[in-house]
């Protein structure tokens, strides 16, 4: 006998949400990034939707994390927006610096 189940509709015993990992691109960035590269993981929401993660957040002048993220319709959606407004908040300055990064944990990406 088949499931007609997948994997928004499964139960999720008391958790809020499911999502998935569809995509990590690494991307090279020469100017800016100490390093030169960085990554961002797209994940499928259930609600159908997606979202892109970048493993480095900007610091913002009271010294917290912005936590910024791309939506989309699509994984490409998601991951042109996330590069969008990055890549835009990157280019407000030339002076940064390496404190001015967080970079997320590597075993996550």
């Amino acid at each position: 006998m088949t499931s007609s189940k997948n994997w928004r509709n499964i139960n999720l015993f008391g958790a809020t949400e499911i999502a998935r990992v569809c995509g990590v691109y690494e991307i090279t960035e020469m100017q800016y990034i100490p390093g030169t590269k960085f990554k961002i993981k797209v994940l499928e929401r259930a609600k159908e939707d997606f979202i892109a993660i970048p493993n480095v957040s900007f610091r913002i002048s009271d010294n917290t994390v912005d936590g910024m993220a791309g939506l989309g319709r699509t994984e490409e959606e998601a991951l042109e927006d996330a590069l969008r407004w990055f890549m835009e908040e990157l280019m407000k300055r030339t002076d940064w610096s390496p404190n001015d990064f967080e970079w997320d944990d590597p075993i996550e990406f």
